[in-house]
């Protein structure tokens, strides 16, 4: 592939279009507090272990505390204590509004990103109503969305320096349809986009034997499924392959990693990484 040095930042969008998506994330952040806001805290213990896993002064702040002072901490707590294999869906709705804004703020919610809602999904099918469970997926949308144009700063991005694979997956476990989120990333045109699937697509397909892995997917045949088709339609290849070449036809002179960042080395660098995608999906 030709490249050509340009002294436009690497990966930077425009920032009204920043602006905008931020604006459309913000908004489904206040629809998600109108929709679910008819439920109220539980009454009693929440689905936790007060014994060794989630501090009880915590557990009794969640449910006595006003929704939106909940911190990191607590929802990091309740989410990494032990848990029933079906949660109540009151409790999670009533927690889901904060759970999600601290999310597209950026906290961290469990040791594993792919975790973070895993309760959501662990709810009895068809407990959420069609105006919820859209509430939810234009949130999922509108994070998605961002976090793919935030290459340039990734660690003030959304995605928080995570693989777009990995946070499809965490969406997966809330039981959101990855169809518009993965339709929006086809369709879009930024160098952005395309340097977040070189990096999702090397890491998480290429390496791979080109299959769709981790430990987080192993028991989710439909994401790895869902996936993998989307990597391999031939007519999604030719639009990625299209797309990579414009991008190296206006490669930056300093290259396309976020200003500031240095290649680990360990194994390969970032256009060893485009080169090695590109020549999986050319045809």
């Amino acid at each position: 592939m030709d490249k050509k040095n340009e002294t436009t930042p690497p990966g930077a969008g425009p920032k009204p279009l920043l602006d905008g998506l931020q604006t459309a994330l913000d908004a489904s952040i206040a629809a998600a507090y109108r929709v679910f806001g008819a439920y109220r805290a539980p009454a009693g213990l929440l689905d936790v272990c007060t014994a060794c896993c989630m501090n009880a002064a915590l557990e009794r702040e969640m449910r006595r505390n006003p929704l939106r002072t909940l911190t990191t901490r607590h929802f990091y707590e309740y989410n990494d204590s032990a848990k029933s294999a079906v949660q109540p869906a009151d409790e999670i709705k009533y927690l889901l509004p904060r759970l999600l804004e601290l999310l597209v703020q950026g906290a961290r919610l469990h040791h594993s990103t792919e975790l973070y809602l895993d309760r959501v999904g662990r709810c009895e099918p068809g407990a959420f109503s069609a105006r919820e469970r859209q509430a939810l997926q234009d949130v999922a949308l509108a994070h998605f969305a961002l976090g793919l144009e935030q290459w340039a700063e990734p660690d003030q991005g959304v995605f928080q320096n995570d693989d777009a694979f990995t946070v499809l997956l965490m969406w997966d476990h809330a039981g959101v349809d990855l169809a518009p989120l993965l339709d929006h990333w086809l369709a879009c045109d930024s160098d952005s986009s395309a340097l977040h699937y070189v990096e999702a697509s090397y890491w998480g397909f290429v390496l791979n034997g080109q299959q769709i892995g981790g430990a987080f997917s192993k028991d989710r045949p439909r994401y790895r499924e869902a996936v993998e088709h989307w990597l391999t339609a031939p007519e999604h290849q030719d639009r990625f392959t299209a797309r990579l070449l414009q991008m190296m036809d206006r490669r930056p002179a300093g290259g396309w990693l976020p200003p500031g960042t240095q290649e680990c080395g360990c194994r390969s660098t970032l256009t060893d990484r485009i080169d090695a995608v590109f020549d999986t999906i050319a045809r």
